[in-house]
């Protein structure tokens, strides 16, 4: 019972104490471009200048093909359909270790429900990146790659944002007392990319040695973005799939954080 209620906390929080909540989302995103001239504008053109980049070197100088069952012989679609959500997944994970330490004053002087950090910090990751999927999604449309499956990328976000969510939960909560996670986060991370299908097609590794790779879950997550947006198919096997592995996730980084959020303010 006890933990049900801490589950249930972690989704009635953001609602009952909508004015907090929104006030960190706000406060995250001002910081983003806090003195900046353009500020939110700059939110359109970084992504839209990256797009630009990616287009015009693997469709100008280096004409990488695909075999066509990876949903595309063109590389560039290929690579930027598994790279957007990895670069969500990324900046939410690489900034896990500071949002509990990083408001250890807030935290340990003010009574507020601290579930909201790591709530807020997630959200705005994934609203922020999904501006340049979205630009993404315009570029595929004007090529003619426009299609149905597209229309359960709202549910294939929300089961990697679940996904994301438990394991910055989990890794927030590990760094108040681990303080080293915050230097290795961003090697983990790096590795961690090279063992994904993002650089090269999963086809493209002998088959007996996939099933490694699927050990890796954002292997499972990657390649359901590949599926519904290259594809044109909507593979729901996968996608129960990728939400039970969210729902473990979540259940997990939020169990650790009710059995060590007590000594939270001894060791901040």
């Amino acid at each position: 019972m006890k933990f049900y209620l801490g589950v249930k906390r972690w989704i009635t929080e953001p609602f009952k104490h909508r004015t907090l909540f929104w006030g960190f989302v706000n406060q995250e995103i001002k910081g983003r471009y806090a003195g900046s001239i353009f500020g939110l504008i700059w939110s359109i053109l970084l992504p839209l200048a990256n797009l630009l980049i990616y287009i015009f070197v693997f469709t100008v100088i280096f004409k990488i093909r695909l075999a066509p069952e990876n949903g595309t012989d063109n590389f560039v679609l290929y690579l930027l359909s598994g790279l957007l959500p990895w670069m969500t997944f990324s900046e939410a994970l690489g900034s896990s270790p500071g949002i509990f330490v990083g408001k250890a004053n807030l935290i340990t002087k003010v009574a507020f429900p601290i579930e909201l950090l790591p709530i807020s910090g997630v959200a705005v990751v994934f609203v922020m990146n999904s501006i340049g999927l979205l630009l993404f999604l315009c570029y595929l449309a004007i090529q003619g790659l426009w299609n149905f499956s597209w229309l359960v990328l709202p549910v294939v976000m929300g089961v990697h944002m679940l996904f994301t969510l438990g394991l910055v939960i989990l890794i927030a909560s590990l760094s108040v007392f681990i303080r080293d996670i915050q230097q290795v986060i961003g090697v983990v991370l790096s590795l961690w990319m090279y063992l994904t299908p993002i650089l090269y097609p999963i086809t493209m590794v002998p088959e007996q040695i996939q099933w490694i790779l699927y050990l890796n879950p954002m292997c499972m997550f990657i390649e359901l973005y590949h599926q519904v947006l290259l594809c044109k198919i909507i593979p729901w096997g996968m996608l129960m799939n990728c939400f039970a592995i969210a729902m473990m996730m979540f259940i997990g980084g939020v169990g650790f954080f009710g059995k060590s959020r007590n000594a939270f303010a001894d060791v901040l």
